[in-house]
């Protein structure tokens, strides 16, 4: 019976996370925020609670769902030319968003085993964001440098500079936010599956 409950709440979580990306995808300024040409997020926090109160599996597939989510976006709904040219890249588009579930997913399952549950969380969720921001502008200046430092309106010779500005400003901020409020989502979630 406890097995059958457990994987009912596992389902409606996992699908109510996953509807919530897709309404943070696409609803303007409930999962990012636009500052051309950047696009600062919020979106990966509900990543992040998926690896919390689920599993690191379910944290990645709640990433793989915005990934997804990202590339459909930027085909029916770019809001810039520098989207269709970014966001419809897999690589920039999918793989950090699974990895932001599968490095908070690892280091909070690391602290829980030292029954270090809280800053597990704390830890997981700033190291999660800063996955995501790290990953987004390398693979951009990987694969698409000169076009995003044309775009940004500097030297591509300068383009690391800036990249490294962003995640100073932009990845900084978004890890505090997600530091802050994954835990205290996730926790509220967990007190729902133990009663």
């Amino acid at each position: 019976m406890n097995t059958q409950k457990n994987k009912t709440y596992r389902i409606a979580i996992l699908g109510i996370l996953s509807a919530f990306i897709i309404v943070q995808t696409f609803v303007p300024f409930l999962g990012n925020i636009p500052i051309p040409p950047l696009n600062p997020t919020i979106i990966h926090i509900t990543v992040i609670v998926a690896a919390f109160v689920l599993s690191t599996k379910d944290g990645m597939l709640v990433g793989l769902v915005w990934g997804l989510a990202r590339m459909v976006k930027a085909y029916t709904l770019p809001a810039s030319p520098l989207d269709l040219l970014l966001w419809t890249n897999p690589v920039i588009a999918v793989v950090p968003r699974v990895m932001v579930g599968l490095v908070a997913g690892l280091v909070f399952h690391t602290f829980l085993k030292r029954k270090q549950e809280k800053v597990g969380m704390v830890t997981a969720a700033v190291l999660g964001s800063l996955t995501n921001t790290v990953l987004v502008l390398g693979f951009i200046a990987l694969f698409y440098g000169n076009e995003y430092a044309t775009a940004l309106n500097v030297d591509p010779s300068n383009l690391l500079k800036v990249l490294a500005g962003i995640v100073a400003t932009n990845g900084i901020g978004e890890a505090v936010a997600a530091g802050l409020i994954a835990p205290f989502i996730a926790t509220a979630l967990m007190k729902v599956r133990r009663k």
